[in-house]
């Protein structure tokens, strides 16, 4: 009698394994959403509650009187943009000289790209800030971005999409008289669509997120994004957890928007990278 196989006990374990991963992950966004529909006094309830009762939008309501979130959101979104296309196209050229035309020293820029994403970004701040303040552009949505265009992992990331596109379709068309830059426009760029829509995503969630710097180098409240506003929110003796908590809420929800719409794509070139 053949050996019978445990491939349904296996899928079983595993998806439970995956299920229960997936709600610890879920856990604090659940709790976030929980603590944006309480009142204040709920949140200072002590032992905790883990539902709001009832439920209310103060919270919400008292976000956009206590800062113009309009506005954060809406400089976010310009820098985010700014920042994604100045990125794109920066790591595209690198990613495409280093993988397609195989510059000399190719592989020492390569090597030392390695190593520059281990190196932490804080140790920029004071460079960085020297550079822009010399530029007179501090107080501006221009000195958001303008540090962070070149991404050394996205330059990484292109150049594991870019080298794996068949050489047989650069060199027709170099045959055929095309340049470098209308390869990369025509050919390179609408194959590895998954991975620079990924080295986008990244970005903007990179750039949404950002605290420290857009603190350092702007001061006018009308002048941050979305997370200088955030720690905005928080008291100096006493925070109102509900508000906070509402406000992380709606500067999230853009993001999670966005990686829903996209996730096809980015599971795709994550995998693709994954293999080489």
């Amino acid at each position: 009698m053949p050996h019978q196989t445990r491939t349904p006990r296996a899928r079983w374990w595993t998806y439970t394994l995956i299920a229960v991963v997936g709600l610890l992950a879920l856990a604090p966004f659940a709790w976030m959403i929980s603590t944006a529909l309480m009142t204040t006094g709920q949140t200072l309830q002590v032992p905790p509650k883990l539902l709001p009762s009832p439920a209310t939008l103060a919270g919400i309501k008292e976000v956009f009187e206590r800062l113009p979130f309009g506005t954060l959101v809406l400089n976010t979104a310009l820098v985010s943009a700014a920042r994604v296309a100045g990125t794109i196209v920066i790591a595209s050229l690198a990613a495409y000289a280093l993988a397609v035309i195989k510059v000399p020293g190719a592989r020492i820029v390569l090597i030392t790209i390695l190593a520059l994403i281990m190196v932490p970004g804080d140790i920029f701040i004071i460079p960085n800030y020297a550079i822009i303040s010399s530029l007179h552009l501090t107080n501006t949505l221009t000195a958001l971005f303008v540090p962070n265009v070149f991404d050394v992992f996205a330059v990484f990331l292109l150049y594991q999409f870019f080298r794996s596109i068949p050489r047989e379709l650069v060199e027709a068309a170099r045959m055929d008289g095309a340049s470098h830059l209308r390869i990369l426009v025509t050919i390179i760029v609408p194959v590895a669509r998954s991975g620079i829509i990924t080295v986008a995503l990244l970005t903007v969630l990179s750039e949404w997120k950002e605290l420290l710097w857009p603190i350092v180098v702007n001061r006018s409240e009308d002048k941050l994004p979305v997370g200088p506003g955030l720690a905005m929110l928080r008291g100096t003796y006493t925070t109102d957890y509900n508000v906070l908590m509402s406000a992380g809420l709606l500067a999230a929800l853009p993001m999670v928007i966005i990686f829903l719409l996209l996730q096809k794509h980015f599971i795709a070139s994550v995998a693709r990278s994954g293999l080489k």
